[in-house]
């Protein structure tokens, strides 16, 4: 079971947030999950706008779906 069917399936916390991190060509390379969201935001209020944005579990299946169609469309070109 990959990331994007374990999140649509399992209940999570709504309090829970995610990072996502991006490689060179745009893809994502890795998702953390944040338990608590208004701990991260203390520690990185230093770095203004330049923070990671943290995402909810709808914009996260979001984020997965449109990458994994990228993925598949950038497959299909080779």
């Amino acid at each position: 079971m990959n990331y994007l069917t374990h999140l649509k399936k399992n209940e999570q916390s709504e309090d829970n947030r995610w990072i996502v991190k991006y490689n060179k060509e745009g893809f994502v390379k890795e998702v953390k999950l944040i338990y608590n969201p208004v701990e991260y935001y203390k520690l990185n209020m230093h770095k203004g706008k330049n923070a990671r944005p943290l995402h909810n579990k709808n914009v996260l299946i979001k984020i997965l779906e449109n990458d994994k169609t990228r993925r598949n469309t950038k497959m299909e070109k080779i």
